[in-house]
């Protein structure tokens, strides 16, 4: 088992116990926390089933159980109380039997609440209690997708691609846009019926083409303190008055392509320009005098009042159509939001040019 591991002088040795290496190795973070119920040489734990020991790091995370109760939980409790214990009244069936395939080592803490999280859905939960090893980056995959892509045959073709997984689930939300709600659960059926990374990709390009031709709808009206720009003239002055190019987008503005509005609220002024795409009006840009980013209070209030009029954010739609044809035909896909970016990163303001 090997030696009890000590800790620096500086620790309180009562709030942080020793623990063996063996210990710290499997538990990682866990291990002091693991080492309070079951002290070194922690025999009782370690001779406990891989799923028990990562019952035991979930409810040692939780301040609310003592560690005799959980001691007991752990090691005598059935697996369908010590499943309600974990998840809650009515667990889904299967839950101790997935925990077995977690792997040897203990999980981080946020990994188990994505876990459990997903193991509540129902769509993720059929889809984990079929999969026969489960990892962390495996569940993160699961959980960038909305839930109707958390199908098996999906996550078997685009593995751990973060960047691939961010491309399909955009290209879905953007397809409900476009298609309606309603029209959801077919596309979802098409999506995983993909034999090849390919077909997928050339599923996606297509579901997020329009389904008809002509002129979009008219720009919307935003509520003060946003002010439309509708004239030459004012946008030549609002061009002056901001020191930026907005005068290149005359033909744009003209064709019914493009509507800019100044917003004078606190923390601006800005310019704001909407794009219209086969998705829709997109904010494409807002930004103060010599095109200066807006402080965040000013570019939020911005974003929630474009929003609630129906106004989406976010990349363009011809950058994600450009993207999912390269991965359709397996070229190297254009670089693309980074997922988890920072929220301005994921407005996608500035393409503008689309």
């Amino acid at each position: 088992m090997g030696t009890p591991m000590t800790l620096p002088a500086a620790m309180d040795i009562r709030s942080a116990p020793a623990f063996t290496p063996l210990l710290a190795f499997l538990a990682g973070g866990h291990a002091a926390a693991i080492a309070r119920i079951w002290p070194a040489p922690h025999e009782d734990f370690l001779a406990l089933p891989a799923a028990r020991r990562h019952a035991a790091a979930i409810l040692a995370g939780r301040s609310a159980h003592a560690g005799p109760h959980i001691a007991w939980m752990v090691e005598r409790a059935r697996d369908a109380d010590l499943a309600a214990e974990l998840f809650g009244r009515d667990p889904p069936g299967g839950l101790m039997k997935a925990f077995g395939r977690l792997g040897e080592v203990l999980w981080r803490g946020e990994d188990y609440v994505r876990f459990l999280d997903l193991f509540g859905e129902p769509a993720a939960c059929i889809l984990i209690r079929h999969m026969k090893a489960l990892r962390p980056e495996t569940l993160g995959v699961i959980a960038a997708f909305p839930p109707p892509l958390r199908q098996a045959s999906i996550v078997t073709l685009l593995g751990t691609d973060d960047l691939a997984v961010a491309d399909l689930a955009a290209a879905f939300a953007l397809a409900l846009r476009i298609r309606g709600a309603a029209a959801g659960p077919g596309i979802a059926q098409r999506l995983g019926r993909a034999a090849s990374p390919g077909a997928l990709f050339a599923m996606a390009r297509d579901v997020i083409q329009p389904t008809d031709f002509g002129p979009g709808g008219a720009a919307p009206m935003l509520p003060a303190p946003f002010q439309p720009v509708r004239q030459m003239e004012a946008l030549s002055k609002t061009a002056l008055e901001f020191r930026n190019c907005l005068r290149d987008f005359v033909a744009d503005l003209a064709a019914g392509r493009m509507a800019v509005y100044v917003w004078r609220g606190e923390g601006g002024p800005a310019a704001v320009a909407l794009r219209l795409d086969p998705a829709g009006w997109r904010l494409a840009e807002a930004r103060g005098r010599d095109n200066l980013d807006l402080p965040d209070e000013a570019l939020m209030a911005i974003v929630t009042a474009v929003q609630a009029a129906g106004v989406r954010t976010g990349e363009s739609w011809g950058w994600l159509h450009r993207r999912l044809e390269d991965r359709a035909y397996d070229a190297p896909a254009a670089p693309g939001p980074v997922p988890a970016a920072d929220w301005r990163a994921r407005l996608g303001l500035g393409n503008i040019w689309d």
